[in-house]
């Protein structure tokens, strides 16, 4: 009897606790949901159906909008001016629990997923690592692999095929000996590392969208747990393998000629970064480095097939450059004008993380009468400011003119956000574009590439962190002669 007459008192006091997330969300539009459980059946189902949902809910919804997911009150945000405030305030600087609650299981305190202070301490240590010169260093290693990957492709000339696996393991190749130093063999079919990735990643994002995988005591009773726990498992060992086998090379002064940036990180901070925090590190970079570039890489291939004349141009740029058969050189990156400007305009349409949470520490105004509470969470909606009809003419079509330097002050401010903004900006941005003008200038010499793909607007897209086509990304290749 006494439980009956606590209960309500319990509860009452609860949401009394929480009457300024109430009295706040009020003031914006929203779906209508359940009493307590809010939308939270709204977003549920395979990668594919949660993120249709979501992009229907940011159509329906734009600008800034609210949903209730069980308790927990988050808003929807793709105004320009928005994303500009939520970027630039400390209030708003830390990533939303479940990166850490989720993804903390294999990502630990990297860069992706460490509270703020931790995150300050890691990123102070790891930002002149990424210096240009070190950047240089590793345009050979680019171009080593990425013609290792023309060798792959070649076995599937003349036949539709899917561009994942083989670039996941080449990109994988290239994180690994340029972020650990050493070679791996991903491509050569002697690891299956990229599963593994793809799996947990995919893992990770049903359980942010499924309340009833947020309490461990129900998750660990799925099969989900015990595979991730295994996949985790077999990545734990992986990395931690590399660095032992790393700190022994630095020990004994048996590092390449050509340092990595685990080098130059053990070098630098042996004092200030414990081996766990290395290893957290580690995976951060194997993870955010390799997929999304592996990802971007496949959209920008896709685009270059639906796109003829867009590729004819970016050949006679490479040859320009390079000539048919020339070595690029890390002096050449910053003459592939054009290419830069399809690559950037690939990120437009397929920013590699599509939505970006961050947590609310402390009320923030956006405007006069409009705050996001303490408490609540923000959905940042790159893709949808990125795509909006607002701040961009005939937004769908592939346009990398858009990026020309006269066309580049037009832009509105914060309409383009791929690699976010602010201090919490994407730490490898120049590394990824560097990467990528590599692969585009080898592949592009030797094949002509196709795809059934006619429209932007056809290719329906899911994502498990990473954006990615629901039905692969399908080419079809021609050697040039």
């Amino acid at each position: 009897m006494f439980l009956w007459v606590l209960l309500p008192i319990m509860v009452l006091a609860w949401c009394w606790n929480r009457r300024h997330l109430y009295r706040h969300s009020r003031k914006v539009p929203g779906p209508h949901g359940l009493p307590l459980l809010g939308n939270l059946f709204d977003f549920t189902g395979t990668p594919s159906e949660i993120y249709d949902k979501t992009t229907k809910y940011f159509e329906t919804y734009p600008n800034l909008a609210k949903v209730w997911f069980g308790p927990k009150l988050v808003y929807g945000v793709s105004k320009p001016e928005y994303l500009e405030k939520i970027f630039s305030s400390l209030t708003s600087f830390d990533k939303e629990e479940s990166y850490r609650k989720f993804g903390g299981a294999f990502l630990g305190d990297g860069l992706l997923t460490a509270s703020l202070p931790t995150w300050k301490r890691h990123r102070k240590i790891i930002l002149p690592i990424f210096n240009q010169k070190v950047l240089n260093s590793f345009v050979e290693i680019f171009a080593k692999h990425f013609q290792f990957l023309n060798d792959e492709m070649e076995k599937h000339v003349g036949r539709e095929f899917d561009l994942y696996e083989l670039l996941t393991r080449c990109t994988l190749d290239i994180t690994c000996e340029t972020i650990m130093g050493v070679e791996v063999g991903t491509q050569k079919g002697e690891l299956f590392l990229f599963k593994w990735l793809d799996r947990i990643l995919e893992i990770t994002y049903l359980r942010q969208y499924s309340i009833w995988y947020h309490f461990d005591f129900m998750f660990k009773w799925t099969q989900l747990h015990k595979e991730n726990l295994r996949l985790i498992g077999e990545l734990n060992r992986f990395t931690e393998e590399l660095i032992n086998k790393k700190r022994v090379q630095v020990s004994t002064g048996c590092t390449p000629n050509r340092k990595s940036l685990l080098d130059l990180l053990l070098e630098s901070s042996a004092e200030k970064l414990t081996t766990d925090e290395i290893k957290d590190e580690m995976q951060t970079f194997i993870i955010a480095a390799s997929d999304t570039t592996a990802v971007t890489a496949c959209f920008i291939l896709v685009m270059l097939g639906m796109h003829p004349q867009i590729q004819n141009r970016v050949l006679e740029e490479t040859n320009l450059i390079l000539g048919p058969d020339g070595r690029l050189e890390y002096q050449d990156i910053p003459r592939f004008e054009y290419t830069s400007r399809v690559i950037k305009e690939t990120v437009r349409l397929f920013p590699p993380g599509p939505y970006v949470a961050r947590h609310i520490e402390a009320d923030l105004p956006l405007e006069e009468n409009l705050v996001l509470p303490k408490g609540a969470s923000v959905l940042l909606g790159l893709i949808h400011v990125q795509r909006s009809t607002e701040f961009w003419k005939d937004p769908l079509k592939f346009d990398p003119d858009r990026f020309l330097p006269k066309e580049v002050e037009k832009i509105y401010p914060h309409s383009y956000v791929p690699f976010a903004s602010g201090p919490r900006t994407c730490v490898g941005k120049k590394y990824a574009l560097m990467s990528l003008t590599t692969m585009v200038a080898t592949v592009v010499r030797k094949f002509k590439i196709g795809t059934e793909y006619k429209s932007v607007d056809e290719i329906k897209l899911k994502t498990n962190m990473v954006i990615r086509p629901q039905t692969g990304f399908k080419v079809w290749l021609e050697l040039r002669k």
